[in-house]
């Protein structure tokens, strides 16, 4: 039985209705689209190492680190620019994106039957406005997933179909992956990638 997608609120296009989003995740543009954001993708890429152990920390300077790699290259902007990195923790690991199907068969075994977390970060420049300058604001958010168990019958479609490439910990929860979660404690939306609760607060 698939996770259920829940509604998400649909105010946030009142507080950010144009967006620039420098990131190449469909996911989270489908996400902004959804909440009524008119948005422009344009993917930046970023160093994305990091010697964290906190994911929380680790993905927002990641995120802020993305900004400033987007405002080197692009320069300002007419519009808010978004930035945004997702992490999962699980066993006391920091888990990225897998470099191959092994890498993939491997995080799918690991959170099989298990709750993990999910660490979303963000930076969002705002343009000057009313006699204020520009800023940046930043932030980060965990969920937890659960995983029921997964048996070898589906892990070796899944895998087979791709959907895990690209991804942070070699899911999406909007993907197919989705017949594996068994429940989510925290934002929805910061799985998905997009700490929307968390922006919606600053921008409030």
């Amino acid at each position: 039985m698939a996770f259920t997608i829940p509604e998400i609120d649909s105010d946030f296009s009142l507080l950010l209705p144009s967006v620039v989003l420098a990131s190449q995740s469909p996911g989270r543009k489908a996400l902004l689209e959804r909440l009524g954001c008119k948005v422009l993708a344009i993917p930046t890429d970023s160093d994305e190492y990091h010697g964290g152990t906190v994911g929380k920390e680790v993905v927002e300077h990641l995120a802020v680190r993305k900004m400033e790699n987007f405002m080197s290259r692009h320069g300002t902007q007419s519009l808010p620019v978004l930035t945004a990195d997702t992490l999962v923790g699980c066993n006391g690991l920091l888990i990225g994106k897998a470099q191959d199907r092994e890498e993939a068969r491997y995080h799918m075994e690991l959170f099989s039957g298990k709750t993990h977390s999910v660490y979303s970060g963000f930076s969002l420049w705002l343009p000057a406005e009313s006699g204020n300058p520009p800023k940046i604001v930043s932030g980060s958010d965990e969920a937890l997933v659960t995983f029921r168990p997964i048996g070898q019958d589906e892990l070796e479609p899944y895998l087979e179909t791709g959907d895990w490439k690209g991804a942070a910990g070699s899911y999406r929860i909007q993907g197919l992956a989705n017949m594996f979660i068994a429940s989510v404690l925290g934002d929805y939306a910061t799985v998905v990638g997009l700490p929307i609760k968390a922006i919606s607060a600053i921008l409030s």
